[in-house]
């Protein structure tokens, strides 16, 4: 009987040892976003959302091992009586696969082993590990193929947290999303894009209509309880014609939902801010990359304006850029950083220019001769020094920068959660001034011009006094951190901008009620504990709990779980 394990890499994540380096964590913000934010950096670990979308949409028995301990996976080995098993793995990890690998060829060598993820991508990688079988592309078709399974069975998608193990000063963060995910790739195809280049340039889509999105939304928000979740998807605005149907039927159904999304400035202009509003993004993550727009997704669009445009109708920026590119010297990387501050997102991630495996980039350093081949895998995370030949800087150098990039940025505009309650009520505010407005002025939305037009006969717009509550929501959860963010202020100029918005709240909800007192005090009292550990060990590192999820054997019509 055919039965798959597919897991990933084994913890502990971000400490020094034999398989990894202490800057490639589990954490997305405080790794690369929040970094040298100390005690003001949100923390969470992100699930592998892949590992239980191919399991939901198989007919084998399959188990997802998500965050094992080396003692769970080595159990879960021992006693499942696996045929295959998938092991899912970034490049800095592919040490932690190999070990993973021999340990399954000696205690089950009859095993199949199938490696995938963005690792699979390293060259001569059978000189490293073990393996049978390498899945490339989209994994669901590749695994269907395999097990030759339906490759055009319907894709059913997985009830699946997004951000687990979520804090705040050290407060744990009960409130929790679900996750989306409409598709995977990206036909920008930026050379140094894994994620486009791992999916052939192309974009396959899993939920094709706006209809399936909410389908997706509703079965999510029900089994979870979640009103707010993550979109993974590289452009979720590059498929327009979705995106305005699932607006159509959230509005049918006056579902308010709440979303995080990547996209494109390009893909952002065309649909516009009121657009986004209407859907409910309240996050979104654009790649700005350089000053200088040399990719296209930048080219012609007013980065400044749109940023502020977004953040004034309530819609956080996480802007991310790009250092040690071809065009950098000790001149120009000086000029992008401080441009990258002064589009005063609220957020920005700061990343090494990094050729990866599989993609263009990689290609062609590799063959200028500018890849340093005695740097090891689990360094090149794109966190401390590069590992390719830059006529501009030494390695130490690009380590250097990069660090203190994050800390201008920290101390120029605060910590970001404060950005992030900033614009949470400044985008209330506005979404208040609008409804009453467009009411004044018999204003209605028109889903062909995406915008709001004079009607002869307006009706009340039920669906944007949903949504005006969903921002209200959003900004009343940063609310008990205010005194705390205040307290631990980095500067005096954060501190002022803390009391501004402190003096917001107060003026826009009146004073704190008994509950946001008392979450108050709980938030205190966890930062001085939190406080205490970064005194005493300059940083705080939390292990993602290990998660394990059964599939159940779907052939024959066998559905018991």
């Amino acid at each position: 009987m055919v039965k798959l394990l597919l897991t990933g890499v084994f913890k502990p994540f971000g400490v020094s040892d034999e398989y990894g380096e202490a800057l490639c964590t589990m954490e997305l913000l405080n790794n690369q976003v929040t970094r040298e934010q100390g005690i003001h950096s949100p923390r969470s670990n992100n699930l592998s959302f892949g590992l239980y979308l191919m399991a939901e949409n198989l007919d084998i028995p399959s188990t997802v091992l998500d965050f094992p301990a080396w003692k769970d996976f080595t159990k879960e080995i021992n006693k499942g009586n696996y045929t295959h098993v998938g092991i899912s793995f970034i490049v800095p990890n592919v040490l932690k696969a190999k070990r993973m690998a021999e340990y399954i060829r000696r205690e089950s060598p009859s095993t199949k082993i199938i490696v995938g993820g963005h690792g699979a991508a390293i060259p001569n990688l059978r000189e490293i590990l073990d393996y049978d079988e390498v899945c490339r592309g989209e994994g669901v078709a590749w695994l269907r193929r395999y097990f030759g399974e339906d490759v055009k069975k319907p894709i059913k998608h997985p009830v699946v947290h997004s951000a687990v193990r979520k804090f705040v000063y050290g407060a744990p963060i009960l409130e929790m999303a679900g996750i989306i995910l409409p598709g995977v790739g990206c036909q920008n195809s930026c050379s140094f894009c894994a994620t486009s280049h791992k999916f052939e340039k192309q974009y396959t889509s899993f939920l094709k209509t706006g209809r399936e999105m909410l389908d997706a939304c509703n079965k999510t928000a029900e089994k979870l309880r979640v009103k707010d979740f993550g979109v993974m998807d590289e452009n979720f605005l590059k498929s327009p014609v979705r995106a305005r149907q699932f607006v159509d039927e959230m509005e049918k159904e006056l579902k308010a939902y709440t979303f995080s999304i990547f996209s494109s400035a390009d893909a952002v202009t065309k649909m516009g801010v009121d657009f986004l509003v209407r859907m409910g993004v309240n996050f979104i993550w654009i790649g700005v990359e350089s000053k200088w727009n040399v990719f296209e997704k930048t080219h012609g669009v007013d980065l400044f304006k749109l940023i502020k445009d977004l953040q004034d109708h309530g819609v956080t920026v996480l802007a991310s850029t790009i250092l040690f590119m071809d065009h950098h010297d000790k001149f120009t990387i000086e000029e992008d950083i401080d441009w990258a501050i002064s589009l005063k997102s609220d957020l920005l991630q700061l990343m090494q220019f990094g050729p990866i495996p599989g993609t263009q980039l990689y290609k062609d350093y590799e063959a200028e001769g500018k890849l340093f081949m005695d740097i090891p895998w689990p360094s090149q995370h794109g966190q401390n020094e590069i590992w390719f030949h830059h006529p501009h800087f030494t390695l130490p150098e690009t380590s250097h920068y990069l660090k203190n990039a994050f800390i201008r940025k920290y101390q120029t505009d605060g910590p970001g959660v404060l950005n992030m309650a900033h614009t949470a009520i400044k985008g209330y505010l506005k979404l208040m001034e609008d409804i009453k407005d467009r009411e004044e002025k018999g204003l209605v939305w028109c889903p062909k011009t995406l915008s709001y037009i004079p009607h002869p006969n307006p009706k009340p717009d039920e669906f944007m006094k949903l949504r005006l509550e969903s921002w209200r929501e959003n900004a009343l959860r940063f609310r008990p951190i205010l005194s705390t963010a205040f307290k631990y202020a980095p500067n005096e100029k954060a501190a002022e901008k803390c009391r501004i918005i402190m003096n917001l709240y107060d003026k826009v909800f009146g004073k704190l009620t008994i509950k946001e007192m008392a979450l108050e005090v709980v938030v205190k009292t966890f930062a001085i504990l939190e406080n205490q550990k970064y005194k005493r060990n300059g940083s705080v590192m939390r292990q993602p709990k290990t998660k394990r999820a059964e599939f159940p054997d779907r052939r024959n019509g066998k559905l018991n779980c």
